[in-house]
């Protein structure tokens, strides 16, 4: 097979697709699974870990808008791959997102009642998950396949060298052992065999990386 007509190495955003599904469900149960006297303890925690999370969301938006998207519209058309309906989805996301900021600040302030805030901050990530997990899905049903059998790897390839250049440190030293966490160990030997430079990101970051996700219930 020549490289024009070699699969992409769709890895990397199988990855994105399950750690986003993993922790939105264990952003969830730590909430709902805080007592009053951890609004000072643990809350600020799992605040912290959301706010990363967040943070590769958009930026995983913003790849595919700006990169994957358009590369694939120009191949197979807007209709045929769904873009206003996935554009309409990064919007509600964002708005979900910043629901589930305001909610948590809310929870956070001493001021508030903890019963009631917590349930309201549970309403927002149960949302954010719904929306999320109806994107993924259409994401999963047809772009993933389009990018498989209509974008030849070497473009691939060259759309996701420009992402990774695109990512700014601070939240490619997240995002590398998020990835890495979340892999299984054939999965995990795919990832940095497409980049070799992560596996070096992955030691350094990997302490930091699991202060924060230790914030984190295990996944039910």
């Amino acid at each position: 097979m020549s490289v024009e007509a070699a699969k992409p190495d769709l890895t990397f955003v199988n990855l994105v697709h399950q750690s986003l599904r993993t922790d939105g469900a264990r952003l969830l149960g730590s909430v709902a699974a805080l007592g009053p006297g951890q609004r000072r303890s643990r809350l600020p925690a799992i605040r912290a870990f959301f706010d990363q999370y967040r943070g590769q969301l958009l930026l995983h938006h913003s790849h595919e808008d700006e990169l994957f998207y358009p590369a694939l519209e120009a191949r197979v058309g807007a209709d045929r791959m769904r873009l206003g309906e996935l554009a309409h989805q990064h919007e509600a996301l964002d708005a979900a997102l910043q629901a589930v900021s305001d909610s948590l600040a809310s929870l956070a302030g001493p001021a508030s009642d903890f019963p009631p805030a917590r349930t309201t901050a549970c309403a927002a990530l149960s949302e954010m998950e719904r929306s999320l997990a109806t994107h993924l899905d259409l994401e999963e049903a047809t772009v993933l396949p389009l990018l498989g059998s209509e974008m030849p790897a070497v473009e691939y390839k060259r759309l996701e060298t420009q992402a990774r250049h695109a990512t700014p440190r601070a939240q490619a030293q997240f995002l590398v052992p998020w990835l890495a966490a979340h892999a299984t160990p054939d999965q995990r030997k795919a990832l940095f065999r497409s980049a070799p430079p992560l596996r070096l990101v992955n030691l350094v970051a990997g302490p930091r990386y699991r202060r924060l996700d230790n914030a984190l219930v295990p996944a039910a």
